[in-house]
């Protein structure tokens, strides 16, 4: 029975009265908690109620004998009672990301136990009764707050993989070899100032990722770990690999990413399996021939180095399908890259080249290509011949024109060359079949041709900061454009938008930084408009058929002359953001705009808008004191940030003294992330569903503190 997604708060009784049910998912809705009728459902076999929010489970659920897989993550359960270990046949406990602080003694007799998922909890420590479970093969601890390892965990031989992420941990008991069976141990994220000795005992070790620690060497015994495949040491300390660590002749990824190592060692060649190899972000300044003997590699990572030439022997990688040397030294791309005929991405942007070899467009396969930020003062014609491209960036060069073949990459979807010194655009642009954005920004461009509207596929257009006199009125006649940007901060001002514009598919319109006095009358005509950005123009009014366009969920136009609004200007129902900031606004006050206001109450929503910023802004300042990184981790997840977002936010601001920064960007993405549920109360309800009480308290404090002041 599925009943994912569906908004519940309840299970309805009548339900339990299905006896026959094996399967029941109820993930992504609002339960509190399961009645005692759960009871009845005897033949159950699987429960999934991920996303709720349980604060705990009924003793009744521990009847259901026959249960074989239970997953209650993400919920907010603070404890597992004694009645677990009924549970004789439960064979996968998922209890990831809830406020677990301690697991039960009785947990040692549920002996079918298979998966034990206990990631992003408040666990110290596991019971000694855990080593009982003599079927455990995969354990997950990861993100808890343990500062070791027990020992007792290592005397579970059928152990196959084990999270320890993102704790404490400083080492690990010698027990450890014990665990002849693990293939994947993660220690990322922890405080290991070395790698235990212990590991290196693990002969059936498949993964070890030891990322994130503070690591300065790894020890020649790495080399007895013959079956493994997968090593991650990004972000430690390392000076140099030993050449120990080509003895590892079954590696297939290696991470050595974001330490000080100058050189690779010599013997790399032995790691004839190696499929993926990330060492950016180092010292290292050559890359000699040896690296090209590795000729099952795949992806080759060379970022953010001091790399000027790559050897000849290059042209062996013959299965390489991903070169990344961005932000290094190269003045010129080896002629031998031509014969990399498998490469499907390439990037080289951030360096020196100002042409490529005639020989880059046998590249056949390639269809991502990144040149942003060198010094080419001519389109590089052999890109021309690259007819597989789909993205093609040439952003920040001193490019003057674009080659006429360009309309020859009919694969072409994405064309960024902002920020060269283009005067003009081809004429034919109409074999561009495929493009779908296109990026002018910030170049000379006075016009744009009329074959711009052949682009059937072309959705996204950028076009700011050019030399535009007038508005180009022939991308108003692309069919398909949803998002037009036309900002003149840099760029030279236009006076007026063309009557023509009524006759645009576009959705979001970008006009900021020009000298607009006015909105054409013929704007009603856009039907699919639904954002409106004018800022900083001189527009002194708005034109009542503004008011005619349905749609319209967004408008801002901060920064103008706008002394009265339309008298319709309630008939923009859909309106959610109206953004009128810094205009001499007389009817209505400015005290009753600036918050998007369409009704009387709106003088009293401007007061609050205004009031709720201020606030939000000092509880910002009290939360990002008071925060560790678990519970910033924590608190993302449960805010529902994107994973990469999480990832970026750890990146670009990673360790304990870059902790404020990291919450205090969490928590800007979080109010662009919820928008108009980006409030203060929210706030305050989120940090007691945590069950961070103090916080929560001080933040209701300021909360009541703001509305004395308002009366």
């Amino acid at each position: 029975m599925n009943l994912n997604d569906l908004s519940l708060e309840a299970v309805p009784k009548t339900f339990y009265t299905f006896e026959n049910i094996n399967c029941l998912f109820l993930s992504n809705n609002a339960i509190k908690c399961l009645p005692p009728e759960v009871k009845h459902l005897k033949n159950l076999e699987v429960l999934v109620m991920k996303n709720n929010l349980l604060t705990s489970l009924p003793v009744e659920l521990y009847s259901l004998f026959d249960l074989a897989i239970l997953d209650i993550s993400e919920n907010t359960i603070t404890e597992f009672p004694l009645e677990l270990r009924k549970l004789e046949n439960l064979t996968e406990l998922i209890a990831n990301d809830n406020r677990l602080t301690a697991i039960p003694h009785s947990i040692g007799e549920m002996t079918s136990l298979r998966i034990l998922g206990l990631n992003d909890n408040r666990l110290t420590t596991l019971p000694d009764s855990v080593h009982r479970l003599p079927n455990l093969e995969i354990l997950g601890l990861a993100r808890n707050d343990l500062e070791f390892l027990s020992p007792e965990i290592c005397r579970i031989r059928s152990l196959v993989r084990l999270d320890l992420s993102g704790n404490k941990i400083t080492n690990l008991p010698r027990e450890l070899e014990n665990l002849d069976k693990l293939e994947q141990l993660l220690l990322d994220n922890n405080e290991f100032e070395f790698i235990p000795a212990q590991i290196y005992w693990l002969d059936s070790l498949v993964e070890l990722g030891v990322s994130g620690n503070r690591i300065s060497m790894i020890q020649p015994e790495i080399g007895r770990l013959c079956k493994l495949k997968v090593f991650g040491i990004n972000d430690n300390e390392l000076r140099e690999i030993p050449k120990e660590f080509c003895q590892c002749t079954e590696l297939e990824v290696v991470g050595f990413e974001n330490n000080r190592i100058k050189m690779l060692p010599s013997n790399i060649a032995e790691l004839y399996q190696l499929k993926e190899l990330y060492v950016g972000n180092n010292e290292i300044d050559e890359i000699t021939e040896d690296v090209c003997w590795c000729s099952a590699l795949t992806v080759l990572s060379l970022i953010k180095n001091r790399i000027s030439q790559l050897p000849v022997e290059i042209e062996n990688l013959k299965k390489l399908r991903t070169l990344h040397l961005s932000d290094n030294e190269f003045d010129s791309v080896p002629r031998a890259i031509g014969t990399l005929h498998e490469l499907e991405i390439l990037d080289i942007d951030g360096n020196h080249l100002h042409e490529l070899p005639p020989e880059f467009g046998d590249l056949g396969k390639v269809t991502h290509l990144n040149l942003s930020r060198n010094k080419f003062q001519l389109f590089p014609y052999a890109v021309c011949m690259v007819n597989t491209l789909e993205v093609l960036r040439l952003a920040e060069n001193n490019i003057s024109n674009i080659h006429m073949d360009i309309s020859r990459l009919e694969t072409l979807r994405v064309l960024d060359v902002r920020r060269n010194k283009l005067e003009g655009l081809v004429k034919d642009l109409r074999g561009l079949k495929s493009l779908e954005i296109a990026n002018f920004a910030e170049n000379q461009l006075s016009d744009i041709p009329e074959d711009i509207c052949e682009l059937e596929t072309l959705v996204d257009l950028d076009i700011s900061n050019n030399a535009f006199v007038d508005f180009p009125k022939t991308v108003l006649s692309i069919p398909n454009l949803v998002t037009l940007r036309c900002d003149q901060e840099k760029g030279l001002k236009i006076a007026c938008l063309p009557d023509e514009i009524e006759f645009s598919s576009v959705e979001t319109l970008i006009v900021s930084n020009n000298a607009l006095q006015t909105l054409p009358n013929t704007i009603n005509g856009m039907k699919n408009l639904t954002c409106l950005v004018a800022h900083h123009n001189q527009i002194e009014f708005l034109p009542s058929t503004l008011c005619e366009l349905e749609d319209l969920e967004v408008l801002h136009l901060n920064d103008n002359n706008l002394t009265v609004l339309p008298e319709n200007f309630d008939q923009l129902v859909k309106l959610k953001e109206l953004s009128l900031q810094n205009n001499p606004l007389r009817t209505p006050p400015m005290d009753v705009c600036v918050s998007g206001v369409l009704q009387p109450i709106g003088r009293f929503i401007r007061k609050a808008v205004e009031r709720d910023e201020l606030l939000l802004s000092r509880m910002f300042d009290v939360i990002k004191v008071s925060l560790t990184k678990h519970e910033l981790r924590y608190l993302m997840k449960k805010w529902g940030f994107p994973g990469e977002k999480m990832a970026e936010l750890e990146q670009h601001f990673h360790g304990n003294a870059k902790l404020k920064d990291r919450i205090y960007h969490a928590l800007l993405f979080w109010k662009e992330f919820k928008g108009t549920m980006a409030t203060a109360d929210e706030l305050v309800r989120v940090f007691h569903l945590i069950g961070n009480s103090n916080l929560s308290n001080k933040l209701r404090a300021m909360k009541i503190y703001s509305q004395a002041l308002k009366l």
